[in-house]
Order: C-alpha cells, then sequence, then structure tokens
C-alpha cells in the first residue's frame, strides 16, 4: 500500500534527478483550487480529513500526486496516466481506446471517491484516496488534460506566448503560463479568495452536481472551441510539425483569461463537494441542488468538428 511518509524520501531525492516535467495547472492552479475547496468545507469534513493527514493543508496538498510522481509510478503502476483523458478533439474514439485498461482520470476519480468514502477502509488507504481525488479533480478542469489532437495534449505543438523570447509548448502555456498571468502576481489565498467571494452565492452551488462525465465534456468542450480552435494555423487533424512555432496573439491570452478563472473555481468547488459527500455525507453536507452520485464515468464520445 502507497505511504505519503515512505514515498516522501523518494521523491524528494529523485526529483534532483530528473528534468523539469510539466504538470496540470503548475504549482499555482493547483494550490487555488485547494485553497478554494479549503474554504467550502463542512466543520465535520475538515475534522476528518485533519485526522485522515494531521494538519492537512489543501493549498498545498493539491500538488502532491505532481510532487511524488515519480515513486508513485513504481508504488502505484499507471498512475502516470490518471491526470488526464485523451479525448480526440477531431472525430470520435471509443472510451476504451483513450483510457485503456481504465488507467485514466474519469475511471479512477469515482474509485478513488468511493475508497475516501468507505470507513471501514485503512486510514493510510482513504489519505491516499484523498490525496488522488483532489488532483486529479483538479487536474481534469485544465482543458488540455480532457483533450487531445494527436499532440499529447497539447505537448507537441510549439507557441511563442507574448512578451516571452522562448517557445513553450502549447500544453505549458495552459499549466503555467496563462495561470501566473491571470494571477498577475496576486498571492494564491487571496486569489482563491476573490473567487469565492464572486461565485459562492450562486454559481458554486450549480457546478456542485452533476458526474465526472459531466465536467470532463466541459473541459473538452473548452479544449475544441477555445485551446485548439482560436489557435493560430490550426487545422482539426493536420499533424502540427515538430519545428513550427507559431506567435499566440494577445486575444488569445485575453480569451484564455476569462476561461481559466472559472474553471479553477469550479475544480475547487467540485472538490470540496467530493470532499463533503465523501466525509460527511449528511443531508446538510449536499447542495440543495438534486445532483445525481458519481458513477464510473464514461464520457460521451466526441462529436466530428471541423474548425
Amino acid at each position: 500500500m502507497f505511504s505519503l511518509r515512505t514515498v516522501a524520501l523518494a521523491a524528494l531525492i529523485s526529483a534532483a534527478a530528473l528534468p523539469s516535467t510539466v504538470f496540470a495547472w503548475g504549482n499555482e492552479g493547483h494550490r487555488v483550487t485547494g485553497l478554494v475547496a479549503d474554504s467550502l468545507l463542512t466543520p465535520k469534513t475538515r475534522i476528518r480529513l485533519n485526522h485522515l493527514v494531521p494538519n492537512v493543508n489543501l493549498g498545498d496538498f493539491a500538488n502532491q500526486m505532481d510532487v511524488f510522481r515519480t515513486a508513485l509510478t513504481i508504488e502505484v503502476p499507471g498512475s502516470d496516466k490518471w491526470h488526464y483523458d485523451n479525448q480526440p478533439i477531431c472525430g470520435a474514439k471509443a472510451y476504451e481506446a483513450y483510457c485503456p485498461a481504465g488507467d485514466c482520470a474519469s475511471s479512477k476519480i469515482p474509485v478513488y471517491f468511493r475508497i475516501l468514502a468507505d470507513t471501514k477502509a485503512t486510514d493510510e488507504a482513504r489519505a491516499q484516496a484523498a490525496m488522488f481525488l483532489i488532483h486529479m479533480v483538479g487536474d481534469i478542469h485544465q482543458p488540455l488534460h480532457a483533450a487531445d489532437d494527436g499532440d499529447r495534449g497539447g505537448n507537441d505543438k510549439n507557441v511563442l506566448y507574448p512578451g516571452v523570447e522562448m517557445p513553450r509548448n502549447l500544453h505549458r502555456v495552459w499549466d503555467s503560463e496563462l495561470p501566473k498571468t491571470i494571477l498577475r502576481g496576486v498571492n494564491e489565498i487571496e486569489f482563491a479568495k476573490q473567487l469565492v467571494a464572486r461565485y459562492k452565492d450562486k454559481e458554486i452551488p450549480q457546478w456542485q452536481s452533476g458526474e465526472v462525465r459531466d465536467w470532463m465534456n466541459e473541459s473538452h468542450a473548452l479544449s475544441q472551441k477555445v485551446v485548439y480552435a482560436k489557435l493560430p494555423e490550426f487545422t482539426c487533424g493536420e499533424k502540427w510539425p515538430a519545428d513550427k512555432v507559431v506567435n499566440l496573439p494577445q486575444a488569445y491570452v485575453d480569451t484564455a483569461g476569462e476561461v481559466l478563472p472559472l474553471q479553477l473555481a469550479k475544480a475547487g468547488a467540485r472538490i470540496a463537494w467530493m470532499l463533503n459527500r465523501a466525509l460527511d455525507p449528511a443531508p446538510e453536507a449536499r447542495p440543495a441542488s438534486d445532483a445525481r452520485p458519481v458513477a464510473d464515468a464514461k464520457p460521451a464520445p466526441a462529436k466530428t468538428t471541423n474548425y
């Protein structure tokens, strides 16, 4: 069984020897999702989560699946594939084809929700489940973690970000460059507070509903309509040459700046909703809406789309 304590040392040692790797949202984005979630926990959930993970800080804890990624690949085989669904944006592919053996985010989120909610499971197993759940729910709200154009979720498309001299791959732009831009020097704690204040009364109760497949499909639609469709010189399904680099116009950054705060807020709201339902399943922990239970979700196949 994976242990947060035993893997920590291995992760720290291995990190020094590895090249830098881009993960969903980057540190800033994941901290924002965790901090938004933290402010929406019920008192009972907070107590029970602290029992499983003493002195937990959700802003930091939301990053742990990335921090421990190398060690987790050894301890929990396949877990490196649980950060995303490679659902195609052009044409359609069977779920089993882009989520082979159930090794993708949409398949594993319900699994770890059930483990976290199982009071008969060990504390260690439930702590592990909380770590996976918090991180994966955050990941799937990054549009490129719910989409693919035969480019590893944008990793094989190089672009030039405004004001930056060196090319970045499109995935890194959405993981790190854009979140840093929308923060504009505001620390993650304050930014999370702003998001909660902006959306708490109306939108957050509406977002805390549905199933994993609904959330995946939201992100997938954004990847089609914004991430790829507004990318200069993009043609759906056309291979992007390895040496091709396009300039991202400011209009692209501005549009992304409207999308990402919503996605970060949705992710945090849904993390809190799942934690509350798993750890404090009393009626008052549920949203007012008639929400369906989390189920093993197979997202609907993408429609063939031409841009």
